[in-house]
């Protein structure tokens, strides 16, 4: 198995994942004018794209899921609730191949095997446990906390993905209107780098090779803030790495230690 990020933030969030013969993206939040070059940049065409994998309604993550959807019928798999707020949200061309996930049972897409994990957003919002080949990847992002039983599930990895939104200090101080602060800094809002240390530290990562920190404000966080707290969480042997903003990322096997 391997990912790559193809845009990372809060303008625009999407996610590569390959397992045997199958690809996917986790959200599709790229606009139309980057969709078609990010993936160039990555090796891939749209017409790899076997399934699209949705998080959750909000549009960083699935602005370009109409445009994709257009160029090919693509099936598009989330709970049920995530599922309707992202028909409430987009008008699509026509009515999109929807495939419905059960939370905390386990699927199948072609050669990847997964399952839903609810988590704490002000939308409908789930994170995943992918497996493929033997290995396994964890995807938390876009939540105020992460709940027990996704931590519990989220042990074991052999790669995680998860979200290192903003450095509180930074944040409090931000030009943000304070409703905004408020919402983001609560159970309903994104994972602070303190808070994404703390669940670091609760998971068993013993068999992990590599952590990407995703979702990283633009505003109000620094890439080397959010690395310098995590590796504190992490044993020395676990590469780690921020995702790029705006741009794709590398692909998970160009980045984890031999």
């Amino acid at each position: 198995m391997k990912f790559c990020t193809l845009s990372s933030c809060s303008y625009a969030n999407s996610v590569v994942v390959q397992g045997g013969d199958t690809c996917i993206l986790i959200d599709c939040g790229l606009r139309k004018r980057d969709l078609k070059p990010f993936l160039d940049r990555v090796g891939l065409s749209s017409g790899d794209i076997d399934a699209v994998l949705v998080t959750h309604c909000h549009t960083d993550h699935i602005y370009g899921l109409k445009y994709l959807l257009n160029l090919r019928d693509i099936p598009v798999y989330s709970t049920a609730g995530v599922l309707k707020q992202v028909n409430g949200h987009c008008v699509f061309y026509k009515p999109p191949g929807f495939r419905v996930l059960e939370p905390y049972v386990e699927g199948k897409i072609g050669s990847l095997s997964l399952t839903p994990f609810k988590l704490s957003h002000d939308v409908e919002t789930v994170g995943f446990t992918i497996s493929a080949g033997g290995e396994r990847m964890g995807f938390i992002t876009d939540t105020g906390y992460v709940p027990d039983r996704c931590r519990e599930a989220f042990s074991c990895l052999d790669y995680l993905y998860i979200e290192s939104n903003h450095d509180v200090e930074m944040y409090k101080s931000s030009a943000k209107p304070w409703p905004v602060i408020r919402r983001n800094l609560g159970r309903t809002g994104h994972l602070s780098n303190e808070q994404c240390g703390q669940v670091l530290q609760s998971l068993d990562l013993s068999r992990c090779r590599l952590v990407v920190l995703g979702h990283l404000s633009e505003d109000d966080n620094e890439p080397g803030r959010a690395r310098q707290n995590a590796r504190r969480h992490l044993a020395p042997g676990i590469t780690l790495t921020s995702a790029p903003p705006r741009v794709p990322g590398q692909w998970s096997d160009k980045l984890v230690k031999i």
